[in-house]
């Protein structure tokens, strides 16, 4: 750090352990007071974490008061590093399950006799779901959501190419000949690429049928399967130009602009944009599916996130009897009716009900199809630092300055351990 900014620094990290230190105490009444850490950018977003406060607070009783700080998603982990190094994490505190291997040391791993005492079983749980909580072999904390990534479509650039629109059931190839076809009758990109994490990762591991971390743990961008369905996925742009090229680097979220104006038939995003791609407000007529599947059937990743519980917490019981309120059925099930896809599969059908009439039941079968073949995430240590990187690599290789395999390869040497 250089010395010129040490002064703001110091500033922010006073400040931020003002916001989010102590992490439960008791008072003079007898009560114990457990703080809940989330990110929350939005009065919105806010009015929802306050009601399932109140959720979880009538069911833990008047001998416990959770008390919620949050902090905008661009500024929570900054303060959760804070926090983190001076001990000071609130008890009952968020982690998004693609960012926890960085911090397992902060969280308390769950029992299975934690989960009997928060009246939570593991049967509870959409498949593939606790993974996003779990790091090797340990499970630390519980998700509130899950996700994974979908294919979504504007059926009038479809009616319009006489392409069938994509079903649950479409492969590679049914994908890849849909996209070919709509730029030809058309003259509009029959899909649009990414910049971002799984955005873009998702169909390459769908036709490889593999990630890019092995199941021993290890970065494996360089594995020749998965190189090879990645380079496919590059052609899409330099080969086979059913695809524009992302102009730079800084153009995350450029797909969704292309699908939005109507300059893409096709993209792949997260099922927490379900509402917004296939809303009437759209200028089109959208829908979403699984993603397609490769020569070894459908996959995909459960992505989410969740509520440990911090080491340095003072009172693990309290904490136990909020994480069980949050994220038990009562707490799921509010989540449902708030809009969004909840980790408890019996909670699945209030979400499933809070959709749009007219898109009820075409999303909910994606849904449903969309965590067949879903497993775990898998990442490394530097995983964020992947991440992070992979846009600039990706722009060479969208703009033909660079092979797939040479970007795959700047990562894995420079990552890979």
């Amino acid at each position: 750090m250089a010395m010129r900014k040490w002064g703001s620094a110091l500033t922010a990290l006073v400040m931020t352990l003002g916001v989010g230190a102590c992490s439960s105490g008791g008072s003079s009444d007898g009560k114990t007071t457990v703080v809940w850490n989330m990110w929350s950018g939005d009065t919105e977003s806010e009015q929802k974490l306050k009601e399932q406060m109140a959720v979880a607070q009538a069911a833990v009783g008047a001998d416990i008061t959770i008390e919620l700080r949050t902090a905008p998603w661009a500024d929570f982990f900054t303060k959760l590093n804070a926090n983190m190094a001076s001990g000071k994490l609130a008890c009952v505190t968020a982690m998004n399950g693609q960012r926890l291997t960085d911090y397992t040391a902060a969280f308390e791993p769950l029992t299975d006799a934690d989960l009997t005492t928060m009246g939570i079983s593991r049967a509870d749980y959409n498949p593939g779901a606790l993974s996003v909580m779990e790091n090797d072999g340990k499970l630390y904390g519980l998700p509130y959501d899950t996700a994974t990534m979908f294919l979504f479509y504007n059926a009038d650039l479809f009616t319009k190419a006489g392409v069938t629109p994509p079903t649950n059931s479409w492969t590679i190839a049914d994908f890849e000949t849909a996209a070919k076809t709509i730029t030809e009758k058309t003259g509009v990109k029959g899909f649009a690429v990414s910049l971002d994490e799984f955005q873009w990762l998702s169909l390459p591991m769908a036709r490889a049928g593999k990630q890019p971390v092995n199941e021993s743990g290890k970065l494996a961008l360089t594995d020749p399967a998965f190189v090879d369905a990645a380079t496919w996925y590059g052609d899409l742009v330099t080969g086979q130009k059913v695809s524009e090229a992302v102009p730079s680097a800084s153009e995350t979220g450029w797909e969704v602009t292309q699908f939005q104006n109507g300059k893409a038939a096709m993209i792949i995003d997260g099922t927490w944009q379900a509402a917004t791609y296939t809303a009437d407000e759209l200028p089109f007529d959208g829908g979403a599916v699984r993603l397609p599947s490769g020569t070894a059937g459908p996959f995909g990743v459960a992505l989410g996130s969740g509520y440990g519980i911090a080491k340095n917490c003072e009172d693990k019981d309290a904490a136990l009897k909020v994480l069980g309120a949050l994220a038990g059925r009562a707490g799921e099930d509010l989540i449902a009716k708030q809009g969004n896809h909840p980790a408890q599969t019996g909670s699945q059908e209030g979400y499933f009900a809070s959709l749009p009439d007219g898109k009820r039941e075409m999303l909910t079968a994606a849904f449903r199809a969309g965590f067949q073949g879903a497993s775990a995430q898998r990442v490394t240590a530097e995983w964020t630092q992947v991440a992070t990187a992979m846009p600039n690599e990706l722009v060479t290789v969208y703009t033909g300055q660079g092979s797939m395999a040479d970007a795959l390869g700047n990562l894995q040497t420079k990552f890979g351990k």
